[in-house]
C-alpha cells in the first residue's frame, strides 16, 4: 500500500520524514494511518514533484559569561 508519512516516524526500524512516499504491507499502513502518522497516497498525484523546503539555519550561539563581565 502507498502511504505518505504525516509525521517522522520509522517503519521497520528505518526512518520516514515527513512528505515521503513509502510502499508497506497493510498492516504497518493500518497502523500508521490509525495513528495519524500517514495518509493513504493516490498513485496518479504522487507522480508530481513536490518541491523540497530548505534546510533549517540556525543561528549560532553566543558565548555565556555566567554573570561576569
Amino acid at each position: 500500500m502507498l502511504i505518505r508519512i504525516l509525521r517522522q516516524t520509522s517503519i521497520s526500524g528505518r526512518p520516514a520524514r515527513v512528505g515521503d512516499l513509502i510502499e508497506v504491507v497493510d498492516s504497518d499502513a493500518r497502523l500508521l494511518l490509525g495513528s495519524g502518522k500517514a495518509e493513504l497516497a493516490d498513485p496518479v498525484t504522487s507522480l508530481e514533484v513536490e518541491p523540497t523546503p530548505p534546510p533549517r539555519v540556525r543561528k549560532p550561539r553566543t558565548p555565556r559569561t555566567n554573570g561576569r563581565s
